[in-house]
């Protein structure tokens, strides 16, 4: 339910950057500036002629996976009023919710995202919302990359699509009488997301309900269960506050609860019941109910689930069976029952043992549905459904693949120490291919508290049938051992994050006594925990790839101009406090770029990348390929047409490069040590 904006989330800078920086020249905030756009063109080029020569490798990938398309498992429709609908085939469909067969005749073709996307050289649906008739349908498309949403209503009659809001974020709610949509705007220099307007469709005008005058706080809203409000949300990164639109007037309320530094609460409604997950009392949250009366009288809030030792509540689904509240015990998460006498009648684990789970799709108050999706990174997809009514659970359906066979993988997770620590990392690779000189792939992310869960993915599988092995390194800084280990690598802990990630791979250099390559690859944040490694240790690396990183840490949050900066300190560090910003000097990734053997790089941003700017990774680029005595290759690879997410459309090329990237390094190496 909160908002978060991770890695240095909106820019458009307007400030200056460092006088010492000699590569400002790169930033270029209308990304039209000839000279920089030339530069980037030629290293495409440059780039484009190393991905030459590797491109049979790059083909060879792309082969395999064409060639093991799997027997997809039927994914689970989402329930609403009686409906339900599904994306399949790059369509939005519907059909009632008594139809079974995926076949029936009265399913019916909303949108087709397929011939949309057509339209334009980059697409991404963020979102959609039926009007209450289901006579219209209001999608947010975001079309150049940059995570800014373009809202169109589709005449579902006439197929007519009408354009009515730009710059918007993706979500759209419907008022009751289907004559207004109520969305989201983003501020026009930085895109954070500020304000909540009422679009009147008959006269097409605008009128702001909310707005959110500090800078440090964002705005998001979620409909409640019983349909007739809207919370409209404002959080930083550690309060919020919250108040009700009323669907049927668009009246906002006052705040449930004014905010107040440190406390967070997101709350849920029907009728005239309230549930609350809050951290007010203690650092750890828990379940509250509460009524209309008493929804501001703290005193008032009944406590339904405490939170006890590390474990917490980190979301919870109300149906009219009851609360199904999810709680976090470090990398255990457990489904908590609450029926309606407020008593807990069951607990389930979310994942088995090896398994990676969480909840996928959840059905509207009335359908006592939800559904599981779990997997390992040997074991494919599957789905399973929760009735919460008889809590009953089952398998629902599971992805199966063409001549895999899981008995012929292995995954496992290792302990490594670090000075006083021992950080978790989870591996995979195949057992008949893995021998003492067997390369691995070390994958980072260490922000934000987010655990980067070991999926299965099919690419990876071909990695491991290629004798690779492949890792997830769970540094501090993450979420993976609880709110402790993220507290452990954030702010000016980062370099735990940094320190963790290279002792992972010192380590793993010699896992199974193997003399080994490592591979490093990290995205967004990770390609900060990434690119620090490299400075700090480069010999401890045989290549790395890094996407759209955020890299240049102290310019960028020394940028006051920057309405989310200060959200970001606690995340990166506050420049602005002399002990602090000491901390970033000495990790920031783009600052200590020094001269030492560097392994092969590749720098992959996007033009349109609102979250961290093309121009950070280009400048790291730039220094790194001019400093190092290594021998390279240094690629930078510039996506003229995408931002922060790549084009589900070039996914899979832009993956098989990567990966080819990799195993042309292993052959390097291989013919010289055979010279």
């Amino acid at each position: 339910m909160k908002l978060i904006r991770a890695l240095l989330v909106t820019v458009v800078f307007s400030g200056s950057v460092s006088s010492e920086d000699n590569l400002a020249w790169l930033r270029d905030d209308s990304r039209a500036n000839s000279e920089v756009l030339n530069y980037l063109k030629k290293e495409n080029e440059l780039t484009q002629q190393y991905k030459a020569q590797i491109q049979s490798t790059s083909d060879e990938l792309l082969n395999e996976w064409r060639k093991n398309t799997p027997v997809r498992s039927n994914k689970p429709w989402l329930e609403i009023d009686g409906f339900e609908y599904a994306i399949q085939s790059r369509k939005l469909l519907s059909r009632p919710v008594s139809s079974e067969s995926e076949a029936d005749p009265h399913q019916t073709e909303l949108f087709d995202l397929a011939k949309r996307a057509n339209e334009f050289d980059y697409y991404q649906l963020g979102d959609w919302a039926l009007s209450p008739s289901r006579t219209q349908l209001a999608v947010a498309e975001d079309i150049d990359g940059s995570e800014q949403y373009v809202i169109s209503i589709v005449d579902l009659d006439s197929g007519a699509i009408t354009e009515v809001a730009t710059k918007v974020e993706a979500s759209i709610t419907w008022a009751l009488d289907e004559q207004s949509l109520f969305f989201i705007k983003q501020e026009t220099q930085t895109t954070r997301p500020f304000a909540v307007v009422e679009y009147e469709l008959k006269s097409a005008s605008e009128k702001v309900i909310y707005q959110e005058l500090d800078k440090a706080w964002l705005v998001s809203s979620y409909v409640t269960s019983d349909k007739k409000f809207s919370l409209v949300q404002s959080n930083s990164d550690s309060s919020s506050e919250q108040r009700l639109l009323n669907l049927a007037t668009g009246e906002l309320s006052q705040p449930l609860r004014v905010r107040q530094a440190g406390v967070e609460y997101y709350a849920d409604k029907f009728e005239n019941q309230f549930y609350i997950n809050s951290n007010h009392d203690r650092s750890g949250f828990e379940l509250y109910s509460a009524n209309t009366a008493s929804i501001d009288q703290l005193s008032q809030w009944q406590a339904l689930l405490k939170a006890r030792g590390d474990t917490h509540v980190s979301n919870f689904y109300w149906f009219a069976s009851g609360v199904v509240a999810m709680t976090e015990s470090g990398s255990a998460q457990y489904l908590n029952f609450i029926n309606n006498k407020g008593e807990l009648t069951d607990t389930q684990k979310l994942a088995q043992s090896g398994q990676v789970a969480w909840v996928s799709q959840v059905g509207d108050f009335n359908s006592n549905k939800l559904h599981i999706r779990s997997m390992s990174m040997v074991q494919p997809a599957k789905w399973e459904k929760l009735d919460t009514q008889s809590l009953q659970r089952e398998v629902f359906s599971q992805d199966v693949y063409p001549n895999y066979q899981p008995t012929e993988y292995k995954t496992e997770q290792v302990l490594i120490k670090n000075d006083d620590e021992w950080v978790p990392v989870t591996l995979a690779y195949r057992k008949d291919r893995l021998t003492e000189k067997s390369p691995i792939l070390l994958y980072g992310y260490g922000a934000y508290g987010v655990t980067m869960k070991p999926y299965y993915m099919p690419q990876i599988i071909s990695l491991l049938d290629k004798g690779m092995i492949y890792a997830i390194a769970h540094v501090r800084g993450s979420g993976f051992n609880g709110k402790a280990w993220y507290e452990m690598g954030k702010g000016i802990n980062k370099p735990n994050s940094i320190s963790d990630f290279v002792a992972s791979a010192k380590s793993l250099k010699h896992y199974k006594n193997g003399v080994r390559p490592i591979y490093a690859m990290g995205a967004s944040a990770g390609g900060t925990l990434v690119s620090a490694a490299l400075n700090q240790d480069a010999s401890a690396f045989d290549a790395a790839i890094l996407k759209v990183p955020f890299v240049d840490v102290v310019n960028s949050m020394s940028d006051e101009s920057l309405p989310l900066t200060a959200q970001q300190y606690g995340e990166w560090g506050d420049p602005n406090l002399t002990e602090e910003l000491v901390v970033m000097q000495g990790y920031d990734p783009y600052l200590n770029i020094s001269s030492q053997d560097y392994p092969p790089v590749l720098v992959q941003v996007g033009l349109h990348d609102r979250r961290v700017p093309y121009w950070e990774g280009a400048k790291y680029f730039e220094k790194l390929r001019s400093i190092s005595s290594g021998q390279g290759p240094y690629l930078l690879s510039t996506n003229f047409n995408q931002g922060h997410s790549t084009d589900r459309r070039q996914a899979l090329s832009q993956q098989a490069f990567e990966y080819a990237f990799f195993l042309s390094i292993t052959q390097q190496q291989d013919n010289k040590a055979e010279q």
